[in-house]
């Protein structure tokens, strides 16, 4: 794992000094502001987003003409037909054009069911609507640019079409009027579908009238990852703010206790909006924007929660599944991963694929197969423009449309294979394995002594983050850090002078031990508790640069291979052999050691091994890139690595078992590290346990249970935690809510313990 810093710690001049000055921020924020390529110039407009500092709708080419039929239409009371794509976008698009447009003409919209019209316009969708709607003039939103055959429907019906888009043009544009801010490119030109509809109502009826759906345009801009730069930042800036100060009784129902952010936009509220529309209809989401009635919205709300849950649960499925797919797999022989599966629901493949890719680094496209159909959602890394490369493979395609680093694509599944070869050729030719190994970029690097308060409150003008603004994360280099489980939870903090780091989810295992030197990425955040504010680095992941922790830390990482009974005879293999394999292929091989000492020790032998990525307890993604696991958790998966390295002692054989790689190989013989214990401590720390339960003491953690413990008797932390497993196979003792300690006082036979009888060498 390699970090790079994009800003280093330059000198300012002193007009970048004044610079600071005048704006009333600090030189390292004014730093940071200009690696990231901000002008000078233009440090006070961004740190102030107005609507002033917007650009002019009728950039947009065919903005006057576009106008001009609007107006004639709402002249003379024509029937208006909006037709919206089903994504968050779209029905934010949708729901602006409804509420200006409502009580100036006849108007209604439509949104496709995912399922039954496939995306966008489609024939079958116009049949039904035109004799039933009977517009005159159809206004597509977030849709259209692709849709040359159903617009000259349209014009053979004598209806007129404006297609308002933001979606990249291909050969043909239709035969109408065209708002794609792509097409021409002049002025700002990266708005999302419902930023496209804004800027038509800015141009009908001026700002301050479109600013009154600078929120809807807001969400729509957040969750359609368009830049947050230029006009897209000012709408999602002013949007947010709005949603503070006069919220929507739609908008403030479906966010619920979530706070207003971009980041609860992102990854609450358009989720929960989307929902509907990948599983079944969105038409109703609109009514979100258009219903004013408590009882009504409150229907809808919890509809589209339960909707969500679903979908995450749909969702959950379709990547569990796609990864059981994926074991076993030569990674180094995968440019693009591609599956499919007739038991996947075609709404929720496009987050699916994005979780692969942020697991596996390499786009990722997903089919739901129905009949002789395949019907796809693509996700793609930065260095893979997806749209380019499938523009380039339509011989395969029935239908297509998309972006860089997006696209939806439709096949027969007769092409299927010829179509996954020849894109996975392509990517692998074009591409090497660093593309797949990418780096990590931080912003900065800051020392430990930093001022994190003052830096942390600076980083929030620079709020709304998302795409194009991305919340900054810094390079912090440490050693020696004493990280603290939080409760029994997984997560974990360590606290300095400066800052709180905290850990969450899949870190504990990592930083049980007392760190060595390591590299941290984190971002910064405020807690307040109890009236005090203190500065926070959240760990988005870490790279250790070398191993110390002590022998007794590593048996107790380790401990869980007393669950595995048994033996396994694994392949010896020789060291040059490891390296000619680690040489032969960057992917698919993973070298397992058990302690510190191991780790050093084989890296004394091998510069190839000594320059591999180390993790202790796991990686931070499946990617199987090739590198060094120092006390592998319970739960690292071996399935994605073809070969694992044996290159120290588990403390069970039977641990071998458990790996699920292909081949399973190790330096020599492979020799066990025991655990000295006898049954008398076990009872001595029983007796203790159940002191500690008898005066109601709630220890916060387990360290901290062991403390209270070792006032009690004398023992090691590992034997104290081994204790806890046989305890707790033997159901003699359980923690309950809050640290509560629960003992049962029952005879029980020690040998009934898995734990208890791999530790003590019975089987």
């Amino acid at each position: 794992m390699r970090y790079v810093v994009k800003t280093d710690a330059f000198k300012l001049d002193e007009q970048q000094k004044c610079l600071a000055k005048s704006l009333g921020i600090s030189e390292d924020f004014v730093r940071l502001l200009l690696g990231r390529g901000l002008r000078e110039d233009g440090l006070y407009t961004y740190l102030h987003p107005s609507a002033d500092n917007m650009s002019s709708p009728f950039d947009i080419d065919g903005m006057a003409e576009a106008v001009k039929r609007v107006q004639r239409a709402i002249e003379d009371n024509e029937k208006i037909l909006i037709f919206g794509d089903y994504d968050c976008d779209g029905i934010c698009a949708v729901s602006i054009l409804m509420l200006y447009l409502r009580d100036k003409t006849r108007v209604t919209y439509f949104i496709p069911d995912r399922n039954k019209d496939g995306y966008g316009i489609s024939i079958g969708a116009l049949e039904r609507l035109i004799p039933q709607k009977r517009p005159s003039l159809v206004i597509t939103v977030d849709c259209g640019i692709t849709a040359v055959g159903e617009v000259e429907y349209l014009n053979d019906k004598g209806i007129d079409v404006i297609v308002t888009d933001h979606h990249e043009p291909q050969e043909q544009i239709p035969k109408c009027i065209v708002l794609d801010p792509k097409i021409g490119r002049h002025g700002f030109c990266d708005y999302c579908g419902a930023g496209v509809a804004l800027k038509l109502v800015e141009a009908l009826a001026g700002r301050q009238e479109a600013l009154k759906y600078a929120d809807i345009a807001a969400i729509a801009t957040i969750a359609d990852v368009v830049p947050l730069v230029d006009d897209n930042r000012i709408i999602a800036y002013l949007g947010l703010r709005q949603m503070l100060t006069a919220p929507r009784k739609g908008i403030k129902m479906l966010l619920g206790n979530d706070g207003v952010s971009s980041q609860n936009i992102m990854f609450r509220l358009a989720p929960r909006m989307n929902a509907a529309g990948r599983l079944n209809s969105a038409m109703k989401v609109v009514d979100l924007f258009l219903e004013t009635d408590y009882f009504m919205l409150k229907t809808l709300a919890e509809e589209l929660i339960r909707d969500n849950q679903l979908r995450q649960e749909l969702c959950e499925n379709v990547v569990a599944d796609a990864k059981k797919q994926l074991c076993g797999a030569d990674f180094a022989k995968i440019g693009i991963i591609m599956l499919y599966s007739e038991n996947w629901e075609a709404g929720v493949l496009g987050i699916a694929a994005s979780k692969l890719v942020e697991e596996f680094k390499r786009p990722a496209v997903l089919f739901s197969k129905n009949g002789n159909s395949l019907k796809g959602s693509a996700r793609s890394i930065p260095s893979v423009n997806i749209f380019e490369l499938f523009n380039g493979l339509g011989k395969y395609f029935t239908s297509f449309g998309g972006h860089a680093q997006a696209a939806g694509v439709s096949l027969d599944i007769c092409s299927f294979e010829a179509f996954r070869h020849e894109a996975n050729d392509i990517v692998l030719s074009t591409h090497t394995a660093q593309d797949f190994i990418p780096d990590i970029r931080c912003e900065m690097k800051l020392p430990l002594d930093f001022d994190f308060l003052s830096f942390a409150k600076e980083l929030e003008l620079m709020q709304p983050f998302g795409y194009g603004n991305a919340r900054p994360n810094f390079l912090l280099s440490a050693k020696g850090l004493k990280f603290d489980k939080i409760g029994y939870s997984n997560h974990v903090k360590c606290s300095t002078k400066n800052i709180d780091i905290l850990g969450f989810y899949n870190y504990a295992d990592s930083f049980t031990a007392k760190t060595g030197e390591l590299d941290l990425e984190v971002s910064l955040d405020i807690n307040e508790f109890r009236n005090t504010l203190t500065a926070q680095g959240i760990i988005k992941s870490a790279a250790f640069k070398t191993v110390e922790m002590s022998r007794e830390e590593a048996r107790m990482l380790n401990l869980y291979h007393l669950n595995f009974a048994g033996n396994r005879g694994v392949e010896d293999i020789s060291l040059q052999n490891v390296e000619d394999m680690l040489k032969n292929s960057p992917f698919g091989t993973v070298v397992v050691c058990f302690s510190a000492d191991e780790y050093n020790d084989i890296c004394k032998k091998s510069n190839a091994i000594s320059e591999m990525p180390v993790f202790i307890g796991k990686t931070q993604e499946l990617n199987p890139r090739n590198c060094v696991i120092v006390c592998p958790s319970e739960d690292f998966d071996f399935a994605y690595y073809s070969c694992t390295v044996i290159a120290g002692a588990p403390l069970s054989k039977g641990y071998l078992n458990s790996i699920e790689s292909e081949r399973v190989v190790a330096l020599g013989e492979v020799k066990t590290d025991r655990i000295e214990f006898s049954d008398d401590e076990l009872r001595a720390i029983y007796k203790a346990l159940a002191s500690i339960a008898a005066s109601k003491v709630r220890a916060s953690n387990l360290h901290a249970l062991y403390l209270a413990v070792l006032e009690r008797c004398k023992t090691s932390e590992s034997v104290f935690l081994l204790a806890m497993m046989i305890f707790k196979q033997l159901e003699l003792v359980k923690i309950g809510d809050r640290g509560a300690l629960i003992i049962d006082r029952k005879s029980v036979d020690l040998n009934s313990s898995v734990a208890y009888r791999v530790a003590k060498g019975l089987q």
